[in-house]
């Protein structure tokens, strides 16, 4: 399964690539020239530079919370685990409101 993705994918990157470069020629290889498929190569190959406050993107209200929430979640887990212990499965109380729905 995780072959026929990867070659889905790869078919989808050329079949893109063939169908902007019919629709905007020259203009869609100087882009293709100084890009990459692949994270950060075009970065460091040199054709594209970061500029010099790049960081600034990363800290931004929604990232900050995203990563504070997911640090938050990962210390909590021993907790969270630990109350799950606790909880009882006793199934389906009797005279809850499942009773009418269930037929018991």
């Amino acid at each position: 399964t995780m072959a026929l993705l990867v070659g889905h994918h790869l078919f989808a990157v050329w079949h893109g690539d063939r169908r902007l470069e019919a629709e905007h020629g020259d203009a869609f290889r100087a882009v293709k020239e100084r890009t990459s498929v692949w994270p950060f190569l075009a970065i460091l190959d040199g054709r594209q530079t970061l500029p010099p406050d790049y960081y600034k993107e990363l800290v931004r209200a929604p990232y900050v919370l995203i990563a504070a929430g997911t640090l938050a979640a990962y210390k909590a887990h021993p907790y969270m685990q630990a109350g799950a212990a606790l909880v009882r499965n006793t199934g389906l109380v009797p005279g809850g409101v499942l009773d009418g729905l269930l037929g018991e």
